[in-house]
Formats: C-alpha cells, structure tokens, sequence
C-alpha cells in the first residue's frame, strides 16, 4: 500500500519543524540572539516613529494654543481711555466681534506687584467650572506662588483663599492649576468694576478675525482717539522642532540599518547550522517544498514575535523620553502638554511592517543557499570568502554617483540632498572592509615585533568575517558623532545668536501712557552708558508680509550675527537694509540687491547690504539701520528700551517696577532668559543624544553577538595558538587586540564621514527644508566624547564573551 503525497508532505513537514525546534534547544544563546536583535531592529525605528509623531503632535498642539485668535487690537491715544459708551457704540453697529479687556495693576501687603486681566470669565466658567469662576479673582497656583502666596488644601472652588492688598482690601481667590495664561490673575469684568470703582473703561478691545471690508468699515466709525493696532501675539517658533523632527527622522534610518547590519549578521551566524541541517535533510530525501515551508512558517513567528518584543521596547522608551518635550513645551510656552502619547492602532502596522523586512532580508541568502543544486550533493555548506572587489566596486560607483550628483535648492529639495548625502554613506560602507584591509597592511610595516605583526596580519584576514558587526558599529558611531556635531553647533550658533539678540543689561517695556515716565527715569540714570528704542512695523514684499525693523543705535546694529556682509560703500542718500537668511534663501535675494518693500501707498527702497542669521524663525525680517526717522513707513509699534549700563549694576527689578508704577513682567533681565533660552534647548534635542546613544549600545550588542559566536567558528586556528604555547590571557589578548585594532580603524574612518554629514544637515538640508541654516562647529569634543563612549561600551560588549571562550579547556 503507498503512502499518500500529502500524508507524506505532512510527515516531512512536521519532522523538519521538530529538527528546527531542536536547533533553538541545542543553541538557545544564539537563536535568542537572533529573535533579539530583530526586535531591536523593530524597536528602534519604531521608537523613532512615535516619538516624531507624538512629539509633532504635541508641537502642533501648542503653535494652536500659541496662534492668537485676535486679528488686531483697538487702543487708544495716549491719555485717553476707551469707554463703555464707545464699546456699546460699536456693538450697535453690527460690530460683533469684539471683546473688551482691562488690564491693571495692584500692590500686595507684601509689597509685590500683581497684574489682573480683566475679561468676560463666562467662557472659561462654562468650559472649566472646576478651575474658573465670576465670583473670585482666579489665579494659577504657579502664579501664586511666584507671588509668595500660601495655598490651603481645599478643592471645593466655593471654599476660596484671601488675599490682601496693600490699601488693607481682602479680595476672595480661586486657585487654580491652569498655568496657560502666564502671571496674570482673571477677573470677571463687572467683578473688577465692583472691587475697583477706579477703574474707567477699557485697556482695548481684541478683534477676532474678520473681512478687508468689515475692518475698512470698523477703522471708518472708530473715533479719532481710537486706532487700530495689529496683534502681535506670540509667534509660532517651529524652526527648533522641526530641526528636531529632522534629525530624529535620519536618525531613525539610520538605527533600523544598523539593527538591520546586526539583525542580519545574527541570521546569517545563526542560520549557517540551519543550512547544514536543510543539506542533511534533502539528502535523506526530504522535498525543498517542505523545508522552505516550515522556513516560511519560522520567519511568520520570528516577525510577530520580533513585533510584540519590539512594540514593548519602543513603548517603554517613548514612555520615558517623550515627557521631556512637555516639560519643554511648559517651560517655553507656559503650556501644559501631557508628555504621554495614546497607542494608535497604525504603531502595529508599523511594528509588524518593519519586522517583516527585517526577518526577510535577513533570510534572503539563507533561502538562497537552501534552494541551490548544490547543497543537495553534500552536508557540509561551505562559507564563500568574502569578495573585497565587488565591495571596492559598489563603493567606487555609489562615491561617483554622489559627486556627480546636482545640489538642487528648492523648496521640497532637502529629500534629494538627504539622498545625495546617503549615497555617501553607503559607499563608505561599501568601502569599509578594503579601507581596513589596507590599514591593516601599513601598519603591519610599523612593527618588527614578530607577535605583534602576526596580530595585525591576522586581523586583516578577518576583515571579510567581522564585516557586518563592523559596519553597524559604523554607522552607529558615524551617525552619533554627526548627531553630537550638529547639537554642539546649535548649541554654539544658539548661545551666539543669544548673546547679541539680549546683550543688553535690562530691558523695559511700557504701553504708550508710561513712556514719558521711563524715558524719563532713564534720562536722570548716571550709570547707564546708552538706552536704545526698539521699534517695528509690518510691510508687504510681493504676498509676502514681513517684519520691519528700525535699528537707532549702533549697540543694537552690532547685536545682529551676521552670515554675510557687503563690502561696497553705500552711496550717499540711498537706504541700506539687512534681511534675514530666510528671506534670501527663499526669495532669492543676493547682497547689493535693490529691494523694495510696500505699505499700503508707502513704499521703501533700499540696498541689501547685510544678510544676518535668524535661527528658528518662519518668517521674514528687514532690519533698516541708523536712519529710523527717514524711513518712509508708519505704523511702527514699540516694543520698550534695551538698557545698557556702564558698569556692574545690582538694581533691583522689583523695586524698579514699583518706582516707575510697572508691571513685573514689563522689566526683563536679559542674562535670564538667556539662561532659561539655553536649558530648555538643551532639553530639547537631549532626545536626539538619548537616540544617538542606543544606537552605539545596539551595534555594541552586535559586536557582542559576533565576538561569540565568530572566535568560536574559529577555535582550530585558535587550538594552533594554544599548541604553541598561548596561554588563555594570551589568546585573549590576542582575540581582543584584533577587535580594537578593527574598531580603531572604524573610528578614523567615521570622523571625516560624520564631519561630512553634519556639514551636510546645517549648511545644506536646514536650508532646503527649513530657510535658515548655522555654521558647522568643528570642537574636539563631541568627536572624543562619542568616540570615548563607543569605546567604553565596546569594551565590555567584547571582553565578556572572548574571556568565556575557553579555548584551552576545550583542547582537553
């Protein structure tokens, strides 16, 4: 009686399925090995990709909270108010927009300044009845606590706090944990005018955003006391998490090649029994349909397993690093972001997705090798020797492609230029094992010591072995050092650019009624070598809206940090303008340029002399120097006077802001900010470094993983050693000493690829994607400090496993 096909299909189905099983008995440390390094490979991309999007979420969430619903603002003249009776007028014709706020200032017992914002609580009280109401003053518990204040326990919002001002008023207050509108306290209107009857009118009125002709009809029927002024709310400052949005993106291309060199390697070791298993196997008869099934059935399991590893590992990092920008996100914009992400049914997909490649590629030339004619007439697979030509001639074509390649500038470009700068880093790949080989083969000229020679030879003739742990140690340390590059050239370009925008010694603000009174002040000051008015108006340049700026003093022109300046002498009578790097890479707008800028009739006609950097902005700035009064524009807001004083001063803020009868948050310390500027930058991008860091600790598990499992394939040239006397320090040593030797080669040949590459990022990909870019920081210190890392992680990773290889033992 015959067996029947498929009963004899099955049967070798389910006997190739025990005999592969029986392989991750016999060696689970490198199977594991495998499964685990898929998984990192899913992880790290994943990771990657949730934190950019989860971090682009929380980004778009605050610019939403930061972008002014206010369209402009109606103020009025110096010395006069706005009145009930000209709001109620306006309402009456059909003017519905508009929403009038006071602002106002008090003295504490204490003695500290509080500012109160008076508006129509009734939205916030029917959104948040928990946090707001119209029957006390409501104040932030952070604001609070700036002013000293003590808060008791309660949460009923009806059981509320006192507080005491100055003239012996108590005043009922509600805490709150809503820090979104910075130090001020709210007050319902018509509370404000029953606890102050001596307040008159309105500060201005907001507009909300309507029509060219509803506001051409509003500016007709406004009195000649009231004009209006546009909002300048705070701006949208994208430039900085778009750049970390960038390079957490190369970064994330870069981690899953380097789990993918790693992911493959483990395959490729880990797999080599197993084709000496399928050999064996076919030889007794076994159908390849069979094998390749249960390969097939073996890679579907290794990608949901690699998957649900993957997804736990990139959960957990995203966990710990992404509250990081909500902390960054309150301390710049006084926002509260969760800094948590919710899990999106897409992050599977994705996980899966990335998993399967990896598991795929990896097991490429194992499907390869097992289908082959070949293996059928022996069990024995033998490894090809590595091909050092064909990697000399892939890297060789790659490296032409690249300096062939156009540098095309455009909007949308970066893609290309990020292609173009790829192309070079796979060619150095690709070249990485020829490189050694030849370094190898001079430094062995540099030695007479018999040992040490036989090291280095021997060395070189592992270079094709040892390829894909090195590669991936490579490009983890390649793209670490350029990440480090490029953080230490923002660092540097940010603190520069901080440094002249607030070198003043203090700045002061005002609204137009306290501007006499600071001049003024500032007028009786001894000490203070210079004050300089900051002043700005808004003007068209084609569709464009740009930022007018009117420089008034020399201090203030020499605070801008210039990318390029002319050198040809502006004629007399003629306006010189500096724009910012924005508005010369995006308009194509070159030095000696005649450049024109409209506002309404007006029209202003000037030479670009200047093109000075502007990190971070997303908009377009004109800055006209030492002829402010000349400048035939209007419409110019003031912002206050950049104070600079002659000598070390030690005034008190507070007791400035109570003599000229200001506002705390009117009187700015300069050295402040730029303390607070700088932590919060680097609090930034410490994602970027965090990444940079897992990705030398995973290539340092790939070296791990070789150094196991490679010294073991070669223990018979290692029994030669132990024959002739080695002893097991000895043959450590030896083992070791060619590991560095290969790592010291990687090493150099990172240094100038990341220098490349992170020149490449500043000066080139910012530009093309972003309009602003900074000069590359070429310091000592990111290059020995990532090199200096890399090398004590390795350490370890490669020590651990050669000193359990007993090579002495197994002789016995």
């Amino acid at each position: 009686m015959q067996t029947k096909p498929s009963t004899k299909t099955n049967s070798e189905f389910f006997l190739v399925l025990k005999a592969h099983l029986a392989e991750y008995l016999n060696k689970p440390l490198l199977n594991l090995g495998f499964i685990l390094s898929l998984a990192i490979a899913t992880s790290t991309l994943l990771c990657i990709l949730v934190l950019n999007h989860a971090s682009e979420q929380q980004y778009q969430a605050a610019n939403r909270g930061l972008k002014s619903p206010v369209s402009f603002y109606i103020v009025a003249n110096s010395g006069d108010n706005i009145s009930r009776h000209d709001f109620s007028h306006l309402k009456a014709q059909g003017f519905y927009q508009l929403a009038p706020i006071h602002l106002f200032g008090k003295t504490l017992a204490s003695g500290k300044k509080i500012s109160f914002r008076a508006i129509d609580i009734l939205p916030l009280v029917l959104a948040m009845p928990k946090s707001f109401t119209t029957h006390h003053i409501n104040l932030s518990s952070k604001y609070a606590k700036a002013l000293g204040l003590t808060l008791n326990s309660t949460t009923d919002i009806n059981d509320a706090n006192q507080i005491t001002l100055a003239d012996g008023q108590s005043l009922k207050v509600n805490y709150n944990q809503i820090n979104d509108w910075g130090k001020v306290a709210l007050v319902d209107l018509p509370l404000a005018w029953q606890l102050f009857p001596d307040i008159k009118g309105f500060s201005h009125l907001m507009v909300t955003a309507i029509s060219a002709d509803e506001k051409a009809r509003l500016a007709a029927a406004l009195p000649e006391y009231l004009s209006i002024q546009e909002a300048w709310s705070l701006e949208e400052r994208e430039g900085f998490a778009d750049a970390l949005h960038l390079n957490l993106s190369a970064l994330a291309i870069l981690g899953f090649i380097v789990s993918l060199f790693i992911a493959f390697q483990a395959a490729d070791q880990a797999w080599q029994k197993r084709g000496e298993l399928a050999a064996k196997l076919r030889l007794l008869g076994v159908e390849l349909t069979s094998i390749l099934k249960v390969m097939l059935c073996e890679a579907l399991l290794l990608t949901l397993l690699a998957s649900i590893i993957g997804i736990a590992i990139a959960f957990a990092l995203v966990s710990i690093l992404l509250p990081i920008l909500g902390i960054t996100l309150e301390q710049l914009y006084q926002l509260r972001q969760s800094g948590h992400f919710q899990w999106h049914w897409l992050y599977s997909l994705w996980a899966f997705a990335i998993s399967a490649v990896a598991v795929f590629l990896a097991l490429l030339k194992q499907f390869r090798l097992i289908s082959s004619a070949k293996i059928a007439l022996t069990a024995r697979i033998v490894p090809q020797p590595f091909n050092y030509r064909a990697s000399a001639a892939i890297g060789v074509t790659l490296l032409a492609v690249f300096l062939l390649w156009p540098e095309v500038y455009g909007q949308n470009s970066w893609h290309l230029l990020m292609i173009k700068y790829g192309l070079l880093l796979i060619a150095s790949v690709a070249l990485l094992p020829n490189i050694l080989s030849y370094l190898l083969k001079g430094m062995s000229y540099f030695t007479r010591s018999f040992r040490v020679k036989f090291v280095v030879k021997d060395a070189r003739q592992q270079v094709g072995r040892r390829y894909l742990p090195l590669a991936a140690f490579y490009l983890a340390l390649t793209a670490s050092i350029s990440a480090a590059l490029m953080v230490n050239s923002f660092e540097k370009a940010f603190t520069a650019y901080l440094e002249q925008l607030l070198s003043a010694d203090l700045f002061i603000s005002y609204n137009p009624k306290q501007k006499n009174k600071v001049e003024a002040w500032l007028k009786q000051q001894d000490d203070i070598d210079e004050y300089v008015l900051f002043k700005q108006t808004v003007a068209k340049y084609g569709n464009d809206t740009l930022a007018v700026h009117a420089l008034m003093s020399a201090k203030q022109q020499n605070s801008l940090l210039f990318k390029a300046r002319s050198s040809k002498q502006q004629a007399t009578g003629q306006f010189s303008c500096y724009i910012n790097e924005q508005l010369s890479l995006k308009k194509g707008l070159a030095l000696n340029e005649q450049f024109t800028v409209e506002q309404g009739l007006q029209q202003l006609t000037c030479t670009i002399t200047a093109i000075f950097y502007d990190y971070g902005n997303q908009g377009y700035s004109v800055k006209i120097p030492l002829k402010a009064q000349e400048i035939p524009l209007s419409g110019w807001r003031e912002h206050g006077f950049a104070v600079y004083f002659k000598g070390r001063n030690n005034l008190s803020t507070a007791a400035l802001a109570e003599q000229l009868g200001l506002d705390n948050e009117q009187i700015f310390l300069p050295e402040e900010i730029k303390t607070m500027a700088l932590a919060i930058f680097k609090q930034t991008f410490v994602l970027t470094q965090a990444i940079a860091f897992v990705l030398l600790i995973i290539a340092c598990f790939g070296l791990f993983l070789s150094a196991n499992n490679l010294e073991l394939a070669r223990k018979p040239d290692l029994h030669i050693l132990s024959s002739l006397g080695y002893s097991r320090i000895e043959l450590f040593s030896h083992m070791l000493m060619q590991w560095l030797l290969l790592a010291f080669g990687v090493l150099l040949l990172s240094w100038p690829i990341a220098g490349l590459l992170a020149k490449a990022l500043v000066a080139k990909v910012l530009p093309a994607s972003f309009g602003w870019s900074m000069p590359l920081v070429l310091d000592i210190a990111p290059f020995a400090l990532t090199s200096i890392t890399g090398l004590l992680i390795l350490l370890p990773a490669l020590a651990i496993p050669l000193y359990k290889l007993n090579v002495r033992a197994s002789l016995s």
